[in-house]
């Protein structure tokens, strides 16, 4: 039995964790991967709990075949839980042929290592190239070390606390949310709960569609979280801002349109997002414009028809999963209509352009 070792955190497992591990598994020919669940460490700063890393591991490799964990660090009563000693406690369990997985930033410092000659006896030590990292030769071959060449993704932990990328199973996004980890109480610090759950839905309905249509499913959930985020912003600083930074033509423009112009200010200077196409959709998502991006059209169409707004829009939902250049075109005749019923002067110059555009000026 070959079992593939890998180790860490996992604060939280992300899809890069996952598809490093399996694409591993494949090249060495491996019979079992095995997730090692660190005891947290002392100088990581979460608001995630040893439970809540754990809860979200089980979740993640649910269903992979040969995937398993254990626990037997994150159990460990030793103050510092070296690979060596866990590895021979491991071994003594399971009589296993051990493949052990690194990072290049490791194989600099395996000299440093706790029983390192021991441990490269122990096991087969296998290292994948990190960016930016240089393999140390030597200590490849002092420690013998395999490398494989596996794609390896520029996800991390840390890019997913800090809402930089969002690559991770839908199921440990849903738990992030449930139980307001990492940046959930950062979020809510701008709306009230209503708006939230009214963002969240967005978001989510964002990433159903964005499958659907075989779009990027992590974009369109961040776009759609943060669409709202500055709609609460009091109005005089929305006029001040719109005043000095907007340069579309806003004479005219209902203010009930400038939240959509600071929601985006807040996504780059407090959350530092930079990926255009987010933030695009977030700037036009309440307006609409001419020649809006494929994710723009989505985020419109799914901050108008999410489910708890109240009214059935069931049958739009699933004109705009089936094909979101079609359900954003019966979106936006449906939004005009809920205008004229309501008798609400919707005019502005961005909305018109949306509507010669995409309806021939109807």
């Amino acid at each position: 039995m070959k079992t593939l070792i890998f180790g860490g955190s996992f604060d939280p497992i992300h899809n890069g964790h996952i598809r490093l591990a399996l694409d591993a598994k494949e090249k060495l020919g491996i019979d079992k991967v095995v997730f090692l669940i660190a005891k947290y460490p002392r100088w990581k700063q979460t608001n995630a709990t040893n439970e809540d890393r754990l809860n979200m591991l089980k979740m993640a490799i649910k269903g992979l075949k040969n995937v398993e964990i254990s626990l037997l660090e994150y159990n460990s009563s030793d103050e510092v839980n070296y690979t060596y000693n866990s590895m021979c406690k491991y071994q003594r369990q399971l009589d296993e042929e051990l493949f052990f997985l690194i990072g290049a930033d490791q194989v600099e410092q395996l000299h440093k290592w706790y029983e390192i000659d021991k441990l490269c006896r122990l096991v087969q030590i296998v290292a994948y190239q990190r960016p930016g990292y240089q393999l140390i030769k030597e200590n490849i071959e002092r420690y013998n070390v395999k490398v494989i060449d596996v794609e390896v993704s520029s996800m991390s932990s840390s890019k997913l606390r800090d809402l930089q990328m969002l690559d991770a199973p839908k199921c440990v996004l849903d738990y992030i949310v449930e139980h307001n980890l990492y940046y959930i109480d950062r979020i809510k610090g701008y709306i009230k709960e209503s708006r939230y759950k009214h963002s969240l839905s967005v978001a989510n309905l964002a990433f159903e569609i964005a499958i659907e249509n075989k779009m990027n499913p992590y974009e369109a959930y961040l776009a759609g979280l943060f669409h709202d985020i500055g709609k609460e912003v009091p109005m005089s600083e929305q006029i001040e801002f719109i005043t000095n930074n907007v340069s579309d033509n806003y004479e005219g423009m209902s203010k009930a349109l400038y939240h959509q112009y600071l929601s985006e200010k807040i996504a780059i200077e407090d959350f530092g997002i930079k990926n255009e196409e987010i933030l695009e959709a977030i700037r036009y998502h309440a307006s609409g414009k001419a020649k809006m991006t494929k994710l723009g059209r989505l985020i419109y169409a799914s901050d108008k028809i999410e489910p708890t707004r109240d009214y059935d829009s069931s049958s739009l939902i699933e004109e705009c999963k089936k094909d979101i250049e079609n359900g954003f075109i019966e979106v936006l005749k449906e939004n005009i209509e809920f205008f004229k019923k309501k008798d609400i002067a919707y005019h502005n110059h961005l909305m018109d352009e949306c509507i010669d555009y995409y309806l021939g000026g109807k």
